[in-house]
């Protein structure tokens, strides 16, 4: 997926379309001035900015599906794991550790307490595998969002880029060629990462302490309680089941 800052009019469709096609329920009446975090229910988002004229611009804001993962990385029960170019989260292995949420260098997964599980954009993977594309990209009415292989991608968010040079956006970068190991879901940017709501050099956890943090004991004693946990579930869906 390919995301063009600079055609972006932050006219909410895509925010609209991820919470249609995926049943979350819509809390509030989205703003520019105050967009709408993301959480358990807003998988999809703007990130909302100002530039030094103080116009107004916005950028999407969900799952970046990173080629090496961090949440993945972490993980101990094998539960976020790539289907294609999508990381996904499977609910019925999770058992809501955490360990994902606090890993992701952009802040995506957030935990549902309801279910007990972290929950995120799945990169509609349902409607890809249909041969659709994502909900989001459908939605978009300029073609700021775009879907297709990363190469072609890649090659046009390249030509963006030394497009929005030519025409004085001189800060204008591509954004997800090689952070945290390549991105899925990549930027045309037309200001310095951090000043349209991006790290600038997103680490991976495999750089960091997560993974040392997750092995050992920690990990081992999750993974014993993994059985104890899928009884609890199954328990509790008969339980709802039987209105009991």
């Amino acid at each position: 997926m390919l995301i063009d800052v600079s055609r972006c009019i932050g006219c909410w469709w895509c925010y609209a379309a991820c919470k249609n096609y995926n049943n979350l329920p819509e809390a509030i009446q989205p703003e520019k001035e105050d967009p709408p975090e993301l959480a358990e229910n807003t998988w999809s988002t703007l990130f909302t900015f100002q530039d030094e004229n103080g116009k107004w611009g916005s950028r999407k804001h969900a799952c970046m599906h990173c080629k090496e993962a961090s949440c993945e990385l972490v993980c101990p029960t094998g539960a976020i794991s790539h289907q294609g170019a999508a990381v996904v989260i499977d609910q019925e292995w999770c058992i809501g550790c955490g360990y994902c949420i606090q890993a992701c260098p952009f802040g995506i997964p957030h935990k549902d307490e309801h279910t007990g599980t972290a929950r995120k954009c799945t990169f509609c993977t349902e409607r890809i595998n249909n041969g659709e594309i994502p909900a989001c990209a459908d939605a978009c009415p300029t073609g700021a969002i775009q879907f297709g292989t990363r190469d072609s991608l890649l090659e046009e968010a390249k030509e963006r880029v030394h497009a929005l040079k030519d025409s004085g956006y001189s800060n204008a970068n591509l954004y997800g060629e090689t952070e945290s190991g390549g991105l899925h879901v990549m930027y045309v940017l037309t200001d310095d990462p951090s000043e349209q709501g991006l790290p600038e050099e997103p680490g991976v956890a495999t750089n960091n302490t997560w993974v040392k943090w997750v092995s050992g004991v920690i990990a081992s004693v999750i993974v014993a309680t993994v059985p104890f946990w899928f009884i609890f579930k199954r328990k509790s869906r008969l339980k709802a089941a039987s209105g009991k």
